[in-house]
C-alpha cells in the first residue's frame, strides 16, 4: 500500500515531523509491517491553500498514492475536497483539533483523526459553568484564540449559565518580558470574579502559571489541554494557590498495556505527535488488512466498523461526522495539592453528537496555519 504524507513544520516545535514520524514508523516495526511504502510532501506552516493543494494533487496523481494523509488545518481543507472526490482515495486528515469545520457536512472518502482540542475545551466550559458563581475572565494569546477551542469552551460556558466579566488577549513575546498586569489588575478590582477560562500553548502557559501564582489568590482556572502538557503544568513545583481544571486528550503517565508499548517502542521521547503518528499508522494498518484502500468509500465503511486500540483507549470512527471519537481524561489539581487526580471518560458519543449538532453561526476569521504550527 503506497501512502502520500503531507507534514507540516513549526519554529516553536521543530521536531514534530521526526515525532509524527517516530511513531508511525514504531507502529510498523512493532507490528511488523513491511508493506506500507509513505511517499512525504512537506508543507511549511500548512496555511497555504495553493501549496497544500499542489503537494497533494503530486501526491494523488503523479505518485498515485492509495491513501492521502495531511496533517493539515480543517480551514484548508476545502482546497482537498474536489482532489479526494475525483480519485475515490482515502483523505486522512490529522491534527490537534484546535479548529472544527464550519458545517459537519461529511466527504464521502474523507476521515478526521486528532486530539479534538476545541470538543475538549467545550467539556472544560461546561465544568466552569457549573462551579462557583458563574462568573468568570477568559484568560488567552493572540495566537491560540485564532482557533475555535476558545468558542468552543467560551460558548459552552455562556449556553450553560455563566458569565464572561473580562477577556483578557495576551499579544507579548514568550520571555522574561511576558506579564499579565492586565488581566491581575481586573482580578483585584473585581473580587468576586475568581474563575479563569485559559486557552494557552505550552510555553506561553508555563509563563502564565508561574506569574499566577506569585499573584497568590484563590483562583479556579479552567484550561485547555496544551496547558495540561508536561512541560507546561511541571512548572507548579510547589502547592499552587489555585485550582486547574481541564481534559486532556492522552497522558504519558497513564497505566494501560497499551500505552507502555507505545511509549517503550518509540524511539524518540513519546508527545502528542508522535502519539498522532502511531494512530495514523494503525489506521493504515486497519486499510492494508481491509484489502482494497484505494477504494475509498468501501474502506471507509470497513473503518466505521473497525476499532481501533490506541494508547489514549478505543478510537472509533463516528459514523455520522467520520471523525474519531476518543476517550479523554479529567484532570484536577486542587489548590495546596501537588498530585492531580486523573479521571478517565470512555464515552463521550452523546457529547460529541450534542457538540457536532450545533450549527456555526456568524463570520468566522483566525488563523490558516495548522494549530501548533507557527
Amino acid at each position: 500500500m503506497k501512502v502520500g504524507l503531507l507534514f507540516p513544520m513549526s519554529n516553536v516545535y521543530p521536531g514534530i515531523g521526526l515525532d509524527f514520524m517516530d511513531g508511525c514508523n514504531s507502529l510498523f516495526k512493532q507490528q511488523q509491517i513491511n508493506d506500507i511504502t509513505i511517499v512525504k510532501e512537506g508543507i511549511g506552516l500548512g496555511g497555504i491553500e495553493k501549496e497544500v493543494y499542489l503537494k497533494a494533487e503530486k501526491l494523488l496523481i503523479s505518485d498515485d498514492v492509495d491513501v492521502l494523509v495531511a496533517y493539515a488545518d480543517e480551514k484548508v481543507l476545502h482546497v482537498l475536497h474536489p482532489l479526494a472526490m475525483a480519485t475515490g482515495k482515502i483523505l486522512l486528515v490529522v491534527n490537534p483539533g484546535a479548529n472544527y469545520p464550519l458545517n459537519w457536512i461529511t466527504q464521502p472518502t474523507v476521515i478526521h483523526l486528532n486530539l479534538q482540542h476545541a470538543f475538549l475545551c467545550r467539556l472544560t466550559g461546561a465544568l466552569a459553568a457549573a462551579s462557583e458563581n458563574g462568573k468568570a475572565a477568559l484568560a488567552t494569546t493572540y495566537y491560540d484564540c485564532g482557533y475555535l477551542q476558545s468558542a468552543a469552551m467560551v460558548s459552552q460556558f455562556m449556553e450553560k449559565g455563566g458569565s464572561i466579566e473580562y477577556n483578557y488577549i495576551n499579544r507579548q513575546e514568550y520571555n522574561n518580558t511576558f506579564e499579565i498586569n492586565a488581566l491581575t489588575d481586573f482580578l483585584a478590582a473585581q473580587t468576586d470574579c475568581n474563575n479563569l477560562l485559559c486557552v494557552f500553548d505550552t510555553l506561553p502557559a508555563s509563563l502564565f502559571y508561574t506569574l499566577l501564582n506569585q499573584y497568590n489568590r484563590p483562583l479556579h482556572l479552567f484550561v485547555s489541554p496544551m496547558m495540561l502538557q508536561v512541560k507546561a503544568i511541571t512548572v507548579i513545583t510547589d502547592p499552587a494557590s489555585y485550582t486547574v481544571d481541564g481534559y486532556l486528550p492522552w497522558y504519558p503517565e497513564m497505566t494501560t498495556t497499551a500505552n507502555d508499548e507505545f511509549i517503550k517502542a518509540c524511539s524518540r521521547p513519546a508527545t502528542i505527535f508522535s502519539l498522532l503518528g502511531w494512530e495514523t499508522a494503525q489506521v493504515l494498518q486497519a486499510l492494508l488488512q481491509h484489502g482494497d484502500a484505494a477504494n475509498g468509500e468501501a474502506a471507509v465503511a470497513h473503518l466505521k466498523a473497525t476499532a481501533i486500540h490506541s494508547p489514549r483507549g478505543t478510537l472509533q470512527l463516528d459514523a455520522v461526522t467520520q471523525f474519531y471519537i476518543a476517550p479523554a481524561a479529567r484532570y484536577s489539581l486542587k489548590a495546596g495539592a501537588t498530585t492531580p487526580q486523573i479521571e478517565w471518560i470512555t464515552d463521550l458519543e452523546k457529547e460529541w453528537h450534542a457538540f457536532t449538532a450545533i450549527p456555526t453561526e456568524g463570520a468566522v476569521t483566525g488563523w490558516t496555519n495548522t494549530y501548533l504550527c507557527y
